[in-house]
């Protein structure tokens, strides 16, 4: 996205507006099957009382609500809240064991809950020290509060290629990387909300980061040949030193799409609802390839998990879930 129209998000209208067509065209229909169970874990193991209310702020389509929900313990009640209202109708169409609201719906004001969460949110909103104390009108006194989302902790795999290029990091927008989705208005380091939350009561009492390496390959050579070689353009490197390490990371992830590409595609036709025959045809056709192919996606999978389950205390993170409970 171009830096004025990033800008533009900024005004709450613009952004309204942005996100319900986004959502209204199937944005974030779901995620990975293995971010929702590293959810699901960290939500089973945090300290929470056995019963409660707990509110999803800004929860799309609802997917990480039903998670929260599966985390929980059955006393628990399920929130989940959107700007957009499109997001909130497809999540009450999805996920009917949960509750969903808008944040106009009067029935729901004054409201309070005892845990809130959030999942790549915070990136997103115009003013984070607004939706900071917006966070805290809706929370109880000794309420906890979970956020996911994108770190900018210094050593992360995908910063330090954004340092090797000119403009990979631009401080001018809270240090956003240049190839950040569109709707992304910062990229927060630890600090930088651990101190806010300071200064409004809250501790942080648990800190994991994911993605540090392995992690992070597999979801940049998920994104395809186009987005690798964004990622790694070398007429942008700030100088031959950094263009040969570019132009090196530029190859080995090519490799690797093209060794996980069968795997890719036919788990993508599988996953198509309606088939034609020409489908049928190309699945056929890839099938001995997808054989050798599912060999090193399942290396992959499995190195980034062990990174998750060995490293996640570790900072360098591309990755951080800070977990926060007021300290009175």
């Amino acid at each position: 996205m171009e830096r004025g129209k990033t800008l533009q998000l900024h005004d709450k209208r613009v952004a309204f507006e942005f996100y319900q067509k986004r959502h209204s065209q199937g944005y974030v229909d779901d995620w990975p099957v293995e971010q929702k169970q590293r959810i699901y874990e960290i939500i089973s193991n945090l300290e929470l009382p056995s019963a409660g209310e707990a509110i999803d702020f800004g929860c799309g389509n609802g997917v990480f609500t039903n998670v929260i929900k599966q985390a929980l313990p059955s006393e628990w009640k399920v929130y989940g809240t959107d700007l957009s209202t499109i997001a909130v109708e497809n999540a009450r169409k999805r996920y009917p064991k949960c509750i969903f609201f808008s944040v106009e719906e009067r029935m729901f004001i004054g409201k309070r809950f005892d845990f809130l969460f959030t999942h790549h949110v915070l990136e997103h909103v115009s003013s984070l020290s607004q939706t900071l104390d917006e966070m805290d009108g809706l929370l109880k006194q000794k309420a906890a509060i979970l956020h996911v989302l994108p770190c900018g902790n210094e050593g992360s795999f995908e910063r330090n290629l954004c340092s090797l290029r000119k403009g990979g990091i631009d401080q001018n927008l809270e240090n956003r990387f240049f190839f950040e989705d569109e709707g992304h208005l910062r990229r927060l380091n630890t600090e930088q909300l651990t101190e806010p939350y300071k200064a409004r009561g809250f501790i942080l009492k648990t800190e994991y980061y994911s993605n540090q390496y392995f992690g992070a390959i597999n979801w940049i050579v998920r994104s395809g040949p186009d987005f690798i070689r964004r990622l790694t353009n070398l007429s942008l490197a700030c100088d031959e030193k950094a263009r040969r390490k570019l132009a090196g990371w530029q190859y080995r992830l090519l490799i690797i799409w093209a060794l996980l590409y069968p795997t890719y595609f036919v788990e993508k036709m599988f996953r198509k609802r309606s088939k034609t025959i020409h489908d049928y045809s190309l699945v056929l056709y890839n099938l001995p390839f997808y054989v050798f192919s599912k060999f090193f996606d399942s290396y992959l999978k499995k190195k980034a998990l062990a990174e998750w389950q060995n490293k996640k205390n570790e900072q360098n993170g591309s990755e951080m879930y800070l977990f926060f409970k007021r300290s009175s």
